[in-house]
């Protein structure tokens, strides 16, 4: 049994050093936003460069890459729809899960940033500005590089994986339930991974019985 998404994904289509790399990344930027509002700029500032966005991007890109060279890896299980596709998450039950959950990932537990306003992490693009390009932030809101300052993959590389995500544990495309009884917090990297599979159809454990 796995023990998330994203260690399922990994396993089929990444390579040994990718989890340590993605592991590493989320840590790294975690104690940068520590080191920041503790004052310690020095140590954010190299913390912050210490993240390497351009090997995360790689990673994420040769995985996909892999993922449709190979093909599925699940179970060969089906899983009956227990109604019809639910409703999205709004952006206020959103938050109200990653709140409840910590802001980290129900699965493989690693800590998750937002781009929504006031979110710790734009606290250091703004500080270190040099050390964040391509990203900037503009009347509080993260700009990329993209149309109208969209943001692209590459834009925000350093947390690509660790971007938060409301993921429904039993999927929405199977009626599964947009509440709190099936929501959890998950960063994108085992959001991604889990995509429309079961947990059964992985061999993930769920994230609802810890």
């Amino acid at each position: 049994m796995f023990q998330s998404p994203m260690h399922f994904y990994i396993h089929h289509y990444g390579t040994e050093n990718d989890l340590e790399l993605i592991t590493r990344g989320a840590l790294d930027i975690q104690a940068a936003i520590e080191a920041l509002e503790a004052g310690k700029v020095e140590k954010a500032r190299q913390l912050w460069v210490k993240v390497k966005g351009e090997d995360l991007l790689e990673t994420w890109n040769n995985q996909n890459k892999q993922a449709k060279k190979i093909g599925p890896k699940s179970k060969t299980l089906t899983e009956s729809p227990i109604g019809p596709k639910t409703k999205a998450v709004t952006p206020s039950l959103a938050k109200k899960i990653y709140e409840r959950d910590n802001y980290r990932c129900r699965y493989c537990s690693l800590p998750v940033f937002t781009r929504w306003k006031k979110s710790p992490i734009l606290k250091l693009i703004e500080t270190f500005t040099e050390e964040s390009k391509p990203l900037r932030i503009v009347n509080g809101s993260m700009h990329g590089t993209g149309k109208s300052g969209a943001l692209r993959n590459c834009d925000y590389a350093k947390f690509l994986w660790s971007l938060a995500a409301c993921d429904h544990v039993f999927p929405r495309s199977l009626g599964g339930a947009t509440d709190e009884t099936n929501l959890v917090t998950s960063c994108s990297g085992c959001n991604y991974s889990k995509g429309n599979l079961t947990l059964k159809q992985m061999d993930v454990k769920s994230p609802l019985k810890r």
